[in-house]
């Protein structure tokens, strides 16, 4: 049977809501245009692959024109070919895909088609139904989050035993262990809590004593006898500048993620959608827009703690060079060496004389 006689064989454009830019911006239907057309070779070849029982060569074609336009006869036609594969939850997600995404112009009868081959897929898996008390959290399921053309009102996992998590900035994590059985449904609440603020310590702690096992600390000595060395302050200095670098390049990203986010949320609210319990239409976009705000926040805190450990070797560096010796004193000595902890890390430098 001819695969397009089960789904759709045409690559219809994407829905794009209205740029709000210069007139010498691509329009909503040139970006359309342009990744249908990039995506219809690819398309083409998933169907001649598909007419002529080449599934797994079907299965690579359409994945390649997925990748470059998420639109629904894609996913159906996808769908498809995974049932065919022998794999149900691939299969079920892209064709729950198709079916959420389909314009109201789809015909019926493919329509119930569809639904049938969900059905039938369903029936190999569980599926859970995930609800969150707090908007725009992450639903993880054994420790991945959901692909983006999953929802979690409707998730489909293997029969067996899963944990399921959500996850949010600011949040304790919630988690449940469920177990499901294939052709079964489950429904389940996973509750956040706030985590409570964490005050602040403005004195810094005081230097405790080597832990067994840690690598003793370079000790430097400051006697009139002993000539200085610079290779402390080079070694030092060097990590300032990297770790200034990267607090940059953190800073960079975490800005073009911020803009990307912004840039998705005005999209969502052009098109007529919110994010605030979300319609299934707008599960998939809102799920990204989250998953890019994350990104963003995630990125801002690696490059503050770059900013702070750039910081603290110039300051060590600067301890070394700075530091007073005695003369006639054959004690005097500066010890030196990394205190890395949980959550962050610094430069340790004790004098003894």
């Amino acid at each position: 049977m001819r695969l397009a006689g089960l789904t759709w064989c045409t690559l219809t454009a994407l829905s794009v809501p209205p740029l709000a830019h210069a007139q010498s911006e691509p329009t909503r239907e040139q970006i359309a245009t342009t990744e249908g057309q990039r995506a219809a070779p690819f398309f083409q070849q998933g169907l001649t692959a598909a007419d002529e029982g080449r599934w797994a060569d079907a299965e690579v074609a359409y994945l390649k024109a997925w990748a470059i336009a998420k639109t629904y006869d894609i996913a159906a036609n996808l769908g498809v070919v995974e049932l065919k594969l022998g794999k149900p939850r691939l299969a079920a997600i892209h064709l729950a895909f198709s079916l959420r995404a389909a314009p109201p112009s789809t015909k019926a009868p493919n329509l119930e088609r569809t639904t049938q081959l969900i059905e039938r897929a369903a029936k190999q898996l569980g599926v859970l139904r995930v609800r969150v008390n707090v908007a725009e959290a992450t639903v993880l399921i054994d420790g991945k989050p959901l692909l983006i053309e999953e929802t979690p009102e409707e998730i489909f996992v293997d029969p067996g035993t899963h944990r399921v998590t959500a996850r949010r900035d600011g949040y304790a994590d919630a988690e449940k262990i469920v177990t499901v059985a294939a052709g079964t449904a489950q429904s389940l609440t996973l509750a956040l809590v706030e985590r409570p603020a964490v005050p602040q310590t403005t004195a810094p702690p005081a230097a405790s004593p080597t832990p067994s096992g840690e690598a003793p600390a370079a000790r430097v000595d400051l006697s009139p006898e002993a000539k200085r060395s610079w290779v402390p302050v080079l070694a030092l200095g060097a990590a300032s500048v990297v770790g200034l670098g990267v607090g940059v390049g953190m800073t960079v990203a975490s800005n073009d993620a911020n803009d990307e986010a912004r840039a998705q949320s005005r999209s969502i609210r052009g098109a007529g959608g919110q994010c605030v319990g979300p319609s299934t239409a707008f599960a998939a976009r809102c799920a990204e827009l989250n998953r890019r705000g994350s990104q963003a926040h995630d990125l801002g805190d690696v490059a503050f703690g770059s900013y702070i450990a750039s910081g603290v070797f110039a300051l060590a560096a600067a301890t070394y060079v700075l530091w007073p010796s005695r003369a006639g004193t054959s004690s005097t000595a500066v010890s030196v060496r990394p205190d890395v902890r949980l959550n962050g890390g610094g430069i340790v430098a004790v004098g003894t004389w």
